[in-house]
């Protein structure tokens, strides 16, 4: 493959994918080695989870280049483009930088079969061990035990949570996932886990591996009031009063300060830090739009506090188009008491079935559901309808919403 355009790339290595049986991290520790043949930063941040991964990444990377530090970030999938999964300093790399990583991949690779994600991953090793980074903060895919990132021996691993998602891969219990999730943590590192609800399977391994590890609500704390949160951290005798809420979740910050915490003595206006952070797709307000990427029950149920906060007694009209593999019925069965109406989208994805989405809609009679042929249509007619919309189910689904509504903006201008 030959091509200067990164779009040929893209093309190319998501049509290029290993057989049953030949995942795993082995057959990458070749490639691996040849291409990183230095720390890839100083210090190394490994994010897991089940959800908050995103929004964890993004508050340590602003925290850290708020104190002054060069920061890569890696983070899946991309909301509008595959640049923005490799930043430096909060600054997507260019087409130029990942295509020449792609063709040095597949010369290295010989009869190694990679999927889209190795290829992607596996880039951002060689881009940022060219870079002199102070931290790299990179974000697992799924899971953990088998996930390309996981071929890095982080400083500090984190678990933000353990949920029921990607069952068909990881286990049908939290337990199993959470072993799966757990894997992250390296021997004699430290490990933060960000939930008080975490599986017996991660807290054991933490325990049995980590120099030191800490917990949400046992180590390091969040007080909530109507109006503000706060947070402590014992050992760091550290306290900050009175955050402001906003659209991102408290416990993704409160995680991302311990992490800031344990990895340097600098000190930053936290509180003014997490007002200067913003995520697209989490819980993202635009005109009478609410974007959510939220796309499993957990997810759901931060999006429905959210609005119960932001938007008290309001009700809104849905434009949801999930994936096969999500439990669409438990979803929709968490937001559907907000409501009013389902706008029910295609979206051209293989794991999109219109026909599921339908069957479990049709069941909801007191709520009107409309079908409709694309996310474009359905955020065209919410937009000039001015009622409250909720736009959530998928980053695909959220994406093509925002590609929508800029559209239709500058049609107007």
């Amino acid at each position: 493959m030959n091509s200067d355009h990164l779009s040929d790339w893209l093309v190319y290595i998501n049509s290029n994918r290993p057989n049953e049986g030949e995942f795993g991290l082995d057959r990458l520790k070749g490639i691996y080695n040849k291409i990183v043949t230095k720390s890839i930063a100083q210090k190394t941040i490994l994010v897991g989870g089940t959800n908050g991964k995103g929004t964890t990444t993004e508050y340590l990377k602003n925290f850290l280049i708020t104190a002054g530090y060069k920061v890569g970030s890696y983070t899946s999938p991309h909301l509008m483009k595959f640049n923005e999964r490799i930043k430096i300093n909060n600054e997507p790399v260019s087409d130029k930088k990942i295509v020449q990583s792609f063709k040095k991949i597949d010369d290295l690779k010989k009869d190694t079969r990679l999927t889209y994600f190795d290829y992607a991953t596996l880039s951002c090793f060689d881009i940022f061990s060219k870079e002199d980074l102070d931290y790299a903060i990179l974000e697992i895919g799924i899971g953990g035990k088998y996930d390309p990132v996981n071929l890095i021996n982080a400083d500090l691993s984190i678990v933000t949570n353990v949920e029921l998602d990607h069952e068909k891969w990881l286990g049908s219990t939290v337990e199993e996932i959470g072993s799966q999730k757990a894997a992250i943590f390296k021997s004699g590192r430290i490990s933060i886990l960000g939930s008080k609800k975490m599986p017996q399977s991660v807290i054991k391994k933490a325990q049995q591996l980590s120099s030191s590890y800490y917990q949400l609500n046992e180590d390091f704390l969040i007080k909530r009031s109507d109006s503000y949160w706060s947070y402590s951290f014992k050992d760091k005798d550290l306290e900050v009063n009175e955050v402001p809420y906003g659209s991102l979740s408290t416990e993704s910050a409160s995680i991302a300060i311990t992490a800031f915490e344990l990895l340097t003595d600098k000190k930053i206006d936290f509180k003014l830090a997490i007002k200067n952070t913003y995520l697209r797709g989490r819980c993202d307000v635009i005109d009478n739009f609410v974007l959510d990427v939220s796309h499993n029950p957990a997810s759901v149920r931060n999006l429905i506090y959210f609005l119960q906060q932001k938007f008290q007694g309001t009700k809104f009209n849905a434009i949801f188009a999930p994936m096969v593999d999500k439990d669409i019925a438990s979803i929709v069965k968490e937001i559907t008491h907000l409501i009013s109406e389902w706008n029910i989208c295609s979206i051209e994805d293989d794991r999109f079935d219109s026909m599921l989405s339908r069957r479990l809609t049709e069941s909801l009679t007191d709520t009107k559901v409309n079908y409709v042929d694309s996310v474009y249509s359905a955020v065209e007619r919410g937009y000039h309808s001015r009622t409250p919309h909720v736009v959530f189910g998928s980053f695909i689904t959220v994406s093509e919403a925002y590609v929508a509504l800029e559209n239709i903006k500058f049609k107007e201008e």
